[in-house]
């Protein structure tokens, strides 16, 4: 009798072992199951992201590839000639003014040096010409740009790295009668310099010829420099 128990208790165990193995594989298998699928739909997610960039990229690349096309068919020409004119590097000519510079005839006292045309005259002019609208200016055949550099070296004047002497000629592009009126404008850079016997003569011309900036050398220099 005793037996018999033990045998029906042992095989109710064993049934409740097995059922419990199989609820916890069951659930060990739709845990997995479960991360299986969340794995998958973040891989999906990802890739969805990537070939979306993708897909970005390809557009980029060809509307670049468009421009660049553009830009050696010509159909960009009037641009890319304006990006030329604003950086000096080619010829403008058109109505202007032509502005002459001497050292004064006289001989007054005190510091001989305060008579002579000095780099600061030379770009009060060219900065009172581009106030009042020049689209180009250059001093004695030197192209002004961005990066030009006017200054003194004792009695010799520099302008791009090259020597000029006076007479100083800078000639400028733009509306003539306005550029003319603003070197001319009272208490202005002309009436400033007047006291010192500095000769400046203004010409309206309806021809004024202003050559591109050819110091290349210089701005490799300055980018080294920097």
């Amino acid at each position: 009798m005793i037996r018999k128990q033990y045998s029906a208790a042992l095989t109710a165990t064993c049934v409740i072992l097995g059922v419990i193995i199989g609820v916890q594989f069951n659930t060990v298998k739709q845990q997995r199951t479960t991360t299986e699928n969340q794995r998958l739909s973040e891989a999906t997610a990802a890739l969805n992201q990537l070939q979306a960039e993708h897909d970005a990229l390809l557009k980029q690349n060809e509307a670049l590839e468009k421009t660049l096309k553009d830009y050696q068919e010509g159909n960009f020409g009037e641009e890319m000639e304006q990006l030329l004119t604003f950086a000096g590097l080619t010829e403008v000519s058109g109505t202007g003014v032509t502005v002459t510079m001497n050292d004064s005839s006289t001989k007054g006292s005190g510091d001989m040096n305060a008579y002579l045309v000095h780099a600061e005259d030379l770009l009060a002019v060219v900065n009172e010409l581009y106030a009042a609208g020049a689209k180009a200016v250059s001093i004695n055949g030197q192209r002004m740009v961005g990066n030009s550099a006017v200054n003194c070296a004792g009695s010799i004047v520099m302008v791009n790295g090259v020597r000029v002497a006076a007479p100083f000629e800078i000639k400028a592009v733009g509306d003539a009668a306005v550029l003319d009126s603003a070197l001319h404008f009272p208490g202005g850079v002309i009436d400033n310099l007047a006291p010192w016997g500095i000769e400046i003569t203004v010409r309206k011309e309806t021809t004024v010829i202003v050559p591109a900036y050819t110091q290349t050398a210089l701005f490799k220099e300055k980018e080294g420099e920097e």
